[in-house]
């Protein structure tokens, strides 16, 4: 991820050599009209319009905190685990599908394609649940369809001053939830290529701008609607705020900030087949929490030629707290990119 960083601080310092020479009117298409690239469901689109995206979020994790303190081997040993995880890696892809019926109206379909790669080691004698396939260090990963993500995008407000809509959406269970280790035991519940339920997808969002400079905030929530899976849990609910400010440095390059906060609870319900109890990410309580986060970004948008239109985001995030329910590996870094192009 430090190379992203150099490259994002590469393109921010490129884009702020034309600044002299901007032009003061605002151009055909607005670089911070879109939020950054980590904010979903942030904007509509005209009558008839139709939008084709691509988005992809990286994250990465290592070292294990237990609340909001790093521990290291010994403690995860003394707490009762044979296992832990060193490190993780999950990636998702995206398809971002809108359509607007109205000005007023604008649906969404977004298919999810997820992988996650997690290595484990051998830290203690655990709680002596099928733990004879440990005898060391291993990695393990899963691949493939996650949940799909459709809804609609009402307009409430659009003035001269600001802009305010309501998003109400539904997580389709399209990802599986039976993703198995060598031995036919459950992996972790982390693991999983889909929540399982269908989950309620509700936010509120508010934009504005004056000249150069744009802002906006969003509150979403993530609720699940069925009691358990057909695996026999269901993931908390989570509920989520975030604001950023952008400022359009170029006719075709704005730069962003933001900042997130999100809470989540643990899982509930518990596996309904054989799965292990040997290290944190095998139970339910050591999932959620409360944090913040911050985002730096950059959004770029072709104004003329061949790729007038096409819009090009790019977001790091990292985190300022962490308060983890039990024991977790804490997300080091993230990266967000979204490419999009409206007709």
């Amino acid at each position: 991820m430090n190379a992203f960083k150099k490259t994002l601080l590469a393109a921010a310092v490129g884009c702020c050599t034309p600044l002299a020479n901007a032009h003061t009117e605002s151009p055909v298409y607005l670089p911070a009209s879109h939020a950054p690239a980590g904010v979903m469901a942030d904007h509509l689109h005209a009558e008839g319009e139709w939008m084709f995206g691509y988005r992809v979020m990286r994250e990465e994790y290592s070292d294990i905190y237990h609340g909001s303190d790093e521990v290291g081997a010994m403690e995860v040993a003394m707490a009762g685990y044979s296992m832990m995880p060193t490190s993780m890696t999950m990636e998702m892809h995206m398809l971002d599908i809108m359509y607007a019926v109205s000005d007023d109206l604008t649906l969404m379909l977004m298919p999810q394609y997820m992988t996650m790669d997690m290595a484990m080691e051998m830290v203690g004698s655990g709680h002596g649940h099928m733990d004879s396939m440990h005898e060391g260090g291993h990695d393990h990963s899963v691949s493939g369809v996650g949940d799909t993500i459709l809804g609609g995008l009402f307009r409430i407000a659009d003035t001269q001053g600001y802009r305010l809509h309501a998003t109400l959406a539904i997580s389709s269970p399209t990802g599986s939830v039976e993703e198995k280790n060598a031995d036919g035991t459950f992996t972790h519940y982390g693991m999983q290529l889909g929540s399982g339920t269908w989950d309620l997808l509700p936010s509120l969002t508010y934009t504005s701008r004056l000249e150069r400079l744009s802002w906006g905030a969003q509150v979403s929530a993530r609720l699940p609607l069925e009691d358990e899976n057909d695996s026999g849990f269901a993931f908390g609910e989570r509920y989520g705020a975030t604001a950023w400010s952008a400022y359009r440095i170029a006719d075709w390059a704005s730069l962003s900030a933001r900042l997130e906060y999100a809470k989540e609870g643990d899982i509930n319900g518990h596996y309904n087949g054989p799965h292990n109890h040997s290290s944190p990410p095998d139970l339910q309580e050591n999932y959620g929490g409360e944090f913040v986060d911050c985002g730096i970004g950059v959004n770029f948008v072709a104004q003329r030629g061949a790729l007038a239109g096409v819009r090009l985001g790019l977001e790091w995030v990292g985190s300022i707290s962490a308060n983890y329910n039990g024991y977790q590996l804490a997300r080091e870094d993230g990266l967000n990119m979204s490419l999009s192009y409206a007709f």
